[in-house]
């Protein structure tokens, strides 16, 4: 029996018998039947209730019939449809050969001729309807069904009357029509000119899924998925299937471009595309990566407090390896997710995207050293190189480089002989100094107050042995920067010593990509010099363009600014070099945040609580995004889980907790917390942003003005985003806000 209508089934009683549910999506409903005058099996789709009132019948009929012309050997036809009992529906011949999401339920994976045809076949219907003025605009495999082994393209009908709508396009639910996992970007960012680059996308989804098991793009919900069809790049094809022809990633990253104008044109350009790669000779998977992963090398000295010298070992090889042209090398913070994580090296090099795997480890006893490394390769799990270094502490500078330049040798006689020699650049010759810096840096890494003061110690005795060491100038700069967010304290102190270490960093090397980007950051948060600042942020990409943080910071300042398209870019490119990185992946949540596209803001928050679910500062970005969707009660589950997270320094979550409740209509919160802060005022200081948000929560502008020009006359990093931070929003046209926000300099927006 099927479940449609009993009173559509009567009314139809006459013309069709209705069997049973064969599926249903978000649009419709689709019956098994068998057409009465014929004796043939039929599919009717009935719409949804919601969908059909949508439309209306006059329009349904009119955008089926002409839906109905398109005859072509790859296309499902349309033989009926009409309006009955309140239900609007279609009807197309029963294809008993099955969907291609059924043979892909069934085989996971396609050889690659068989993915090569059906998309080719699918490509000519798609071609013929582009050339009739059709666009399908859900092309996903679904749609796609078997006849005798050939491939047919199905549901021209709603998705021709979707894209038609006279007024504006046709929502279901709050989401625009089509399948996320198949959708392209401007379909997903509800553009409403979806034109053939929209079915270009589809199809190359369909066939990368064809090739790897997998969509390009899925998240844990559809709104994930559709935020990242909007701002993340799919994996090259080959990290998922090695033996697929090198020229298919070359094809598929045209044809899932971002932008549709740098798509193929047509269908037919981007089928022929893929017909001329697959006759294309292959190279192997290791050749066009390029790619390098070092991993934590393992403290196996009997004293714990021994991880710095594994952990700074690890950190000079991929600082040196990073250096070499035609290398690339997995970042650290991507590499250091692993510690401590056994995981096959094939798993981490689909993982990493990464060709071989360097791995090694440490044992310290007194002033002997024995260090054991070996590389692999990712591919087949193949032992390329294996070495056992027993030597003294005092050779470890000779070890690093000994090993360094082992690796380009190896790597050059096999498949990466265009990669160049190892360079050398020793910062300094003292061993003891350099242990002091490998142990600032790791307690600097320990991202806590305790550890950053513990960093400041260590990277000041390193100076003291070697006053010309320009990274642990570099360390002193970073560490007072990281103070100031650690610490809600007076930020003056700790700009002016981060400016002049940093300074003095650059004095001693100027090519340190580091010290100029830690320069950067203060001259932006701290002097608002935004010409300078941008100056230094460029230089630091230049000389670094993989040092992911330079990107990072550079992408705040563009968004301070309002130039959010640059900010995207930077945001991404950050993200991109370090994708482990929970920092990285939260700062391009915060750049979405500033450009008030919230649901990308909010995928990437929700990105960056996963990968670390003990970090207050995501969840208390993600309360606010929630908050300004109006989303009240996981906004305040969210803001109260930051709270519990650090309750000793969670002000400014706090503060936003204040504001959350109050935006859902219960300033009592707000109104306490004001009086604590009052009260806490008497005897410590108290960042004057926290006041400043509390009493926008309670509407009193004057108070919270005054509190911003405290802010602004401390120079605490808020006040940098004024101009974009959408919590003053209420503030905005009040001539003291705008005087104040004058006094930033900001200007016009720097290119």
């Amino acid at each position: 029996m099927s479940d449609a209508p009993v009173s559509l089934a009567n009314a139809l009683s006459d013309r069709y018998t209705i069997e049973r549910l064969l599926g249903y999506g978000g649009m419709a409903t689709v019956h098994l039947a068998e057409e009465r005058k014929h004796k043939r099996k039929v599919a009717i789709k009935i719409l949804k209730q919601e969908f059909g009132a949508s439309v209306g019948a006059e329009r349904f009929l009119r955008e089926i019939g002409i839906a109905a012309r398109l005859s072509h050997p790859h296309i499902v036809p349309l033989i009926d449809s009409g309006e009955s009992e309140g239900s609007l529906y279609y009807v197309s011949p029963y294809i008993a050969g099955g969907s291609l999401r059924d043979r892909l339920n069934r085989e996971k994976i396609l050889p690659i001729d068989d993915a090569l045809r059906i998309v080719n076949e699918i490509g000519t219907a798609l071609d013929y309807a582009h050339r009739n003025g059709f666009v399908h605009r859900d092309v996903k495999p679904e749609n796609i069904l078997f006849a005798d082994d050939h491939a047919l393209l199905a549901d021209f009908g709603i998705a021709h009357i979707a894209s038609t709508s006279a007024d504006e396009p046709l929502t279901l639910s709050g989401f625009a029509l089509g399948t996320p996992e198949y959708m392209s970007p401007e379909q997903a960012s509800g553009e409403t000119e979806i034109g053939v680059p929209g079915d270009v996308y589809g199809l190359a989804c369909v066939f990368y899924e064809m090739l790897a098991g997998q969509p390009p793009l899925k998240g844990a919900t559809p709104r994930a998925t559709m935020a990242k069809q909007v701002t993340e790049k799919p994996r090259p094809v080959r990290t998922l299937r090695p033996d697929a022809p090198t020229g298919f990633e070359r094809v598929l990253e045209r044809a899932l471009a971002k932008n549709p104008a740098r798509r193929f044109s047509s269908i037919t350009q981007f089928c022929e595309a893929l017909t001329h790669a697959r006759s294309e000779p292959n190279r192997p998977f290791t050749a066009m990566t390029r790619t390098i992963a070092v991993l934590p090398f393992v403290n196996s000295s009997p004293d714990p407090d021994n991880e710095y010298l594994s952990d700074g070992i690890t950190d000079e090889l991929i600082n040196a390896l990073a250096k070499v042209d035609g290398l690339r090398v997995a970042s650290r913070t991507s590499v250091f997710a692993l510690k401590g994580k056994a995981q096959d090296v094939r798993a981490i090099g689909a993982l990493l995207e990464a060709s071989e795997v360097l791995e090694g480890s440490v044992r310290r006893s007194g002033e002997n050293l024995r260090i054991t490394v070996q590389l692999t390769s990712t591919d087949d799990g193949r032992l390329m190189w294996s070495e056992r270094y027993d030597r003294r502490l005092i050779d470890v500078f000779a070890i690093q480089d000994e090993i360094a330049r082992t690796i380009v040798t190896t790597l050059r006689s096999t498949s990466f002989a265009e990669i160049a020699p190892t360079p050398t650049n020793r910062h300094t010759e003292n061993v003891l100094a350099y242990g002091l810096y490998l142990r600032g840096r790791y307690a600097w890494n320990k991202r806590t107050s305790e550890g950053v003061f513990e960093g400041i110690k260590y990277f000041e005795e390193a100076i003291a042995l070697d006053p010309t060491y320009a990274l642990a100038y570099t360390g002193l700069a970073d560490s007072y920067s990281l103070h100031i967010d650690y610490r809600n304290v007076p930020v003056h102190e700790g700009h002016q010593k981060a400016k002049s270490y940093a300074r003095k960093a650059i004095e001693l090397d100027d090519s340190l990509a580091e010290a100029h980007a830690s320069l950067a950051w203060s001259s932006f948060v701290y002097d608002w010099d935004w010409d300078g600042a941008a100056r230094e942020f460029r230089r630091a990409i230049e000389l670094d363009p993989r040092y992911a943080p330079a990107h990072q910071w550079y992408a705040f300042m563009l968004a301070s600014q309002g130039n959010f398209d640059e900010a995207l870019l930077e945001a991404h490119t950050a993200q991109e070099n370090d994708p482990s990185s929970v920092s990285v992946r939260r700062s391009l949540g915060y750049a979405y945040f500033y450009a008030r596209k919230y649901e990308q803001a909010h995928y990437h928050l929700d990105r960056a609580i996963a990968m670390n679910p003990t970090a207050e500062e995501s969840f208390r970005v993600q309360g606010l995004i929630l908050t300004l969707q109006k989303q009240f009660p996981a906004a305040e589950r969210v803001l109260r889980e930051a709270v519990a997270l650090a309750p000793e320094c969670g002000s400014y979550t706090k503060a936003t907790l204040a504001y959350s409740l109050a935006a859902a209509g219960d300033p009592s919160y707000a109104r306490q917390l004001a009086a604590e802060l009052e009260e806490r005022l008497n005897v410590e200081y108290v960042s004057p942003v926290e006041q400043a948000i509390v009493y926008i929560a309670l509407g009193d502008k004057q108070t919270a003005l005054d509190w911003t020009e405290r802010a602004i006359d401390e120079r605490r990093g808020w006040v940098a985003y004024l101009r974009v931070h959408p919590i003053v929003d209420s503030l905005r046209g009040e001539p003291r806000f705008d005087a104040l926000v004058q006094r930033m300099k900001f200007g016009v927006p720097t290119a």
